[in-house]
């Protein structure tokens, strides 16, 4: 067996999904250079999460946000960006298994949230999953499950709206652009549950602030937000 995985990496090299430099021993998604260029973020917003360039959050004194605390593990570089891009696009499943072990040292590290009783992605319209072929949010909240030993329950949000790519639109248009954009699937009893909502990157806040306010509707107990990244 370790002869034939030595002549499939001889023909088919596996190279770093940032860089492409060819991989050596122990390294598994990124070169050691790239994997040490992810930034962590670890001084922000107490509710938002949002980096602090002072005292005060400008993003909370501008917004209503619904859920109780949100965080992202990385800021959004050049490496994040590839590697989520591969994910999103390429359904590079490694990658997701990659970001699960890192957002569990994280949590190790940091204890970001009180108790969580479920795990749950932001979802993609049936029509958008059927092209793509899955949900990249789904993938990383299978894997973060994976990792922290917490249920995973892919089918607790439902995409209702058909919504635009939210890339190029502002922060107004963004919130409107998913304004009632989901429901809550009724076969789960959410009261009183604190619920993590895992998305790949953090931009403006709206999908997950839309979600977030649905769920209060439902009267569950704490809405937490995990990104992998924060633009």
């Amino acid at each position: 067996m370790n002869l034939l995985n030595s002549l499939i990496d001889l023909i088919f090299p596996k190279i770093c999904f940032s860089c492409d430099r060819r991989l050596v021993k122990n390294e598994k998604v990124l070169c050691n250079k790239c994997e040490n260029s992810l930034e962590i973020i670890t001084n922000v917003c107490d509710i938002c999460g949002s980096i602090l360039e002072s005292e005060n959050c400008n993003i909370c004194q501008v917004n209503d946000f619904y859920f109780d605390k949100a965080r992202s593990i990385y800021k959004f570089n050049d490496t994040v960006q590839k590697l989520i891009h591969e994910l999103k696009y390429n359904d590079f499943k490694i990658i997701a298994k990659f970001f699960g072990r890192k957002v569990n040292n994280y949590f190790e590290k940091f204890s970001p949230f009180s108790k969580i009783d479920m795990i749950v992605p932001v979802p993609l319209h049936r029509t958008k999953k059927r092209s793509r072929g899955f949900n990249q949010s789904e993938l990383l909240a299978s894997a973060i499950s994976d990792q922290i030993n917490i249920k995973h329950i892919p089918k607790l949000l439902k995409r209702t709206k058909f919504t635009d790519s939210q890339t190029k639109l502002s922060r107004s248009e963004r919130q409107n652009n998913v304004a009632e954009a989901f429901k809550v699937n009724a076969k789960f009893d959410v009261k009183g549950k604190n619920i993590l909502v895992v998305d790949d990157v953090f931009t403006t806040g709206s999908t997950v602030n839309s979600i977030s306010r649905l769920l209060r509707e439902q009267d569950v107990g704490k809405i937490f937000i995990f990104t992998i990244a924060r633009a």
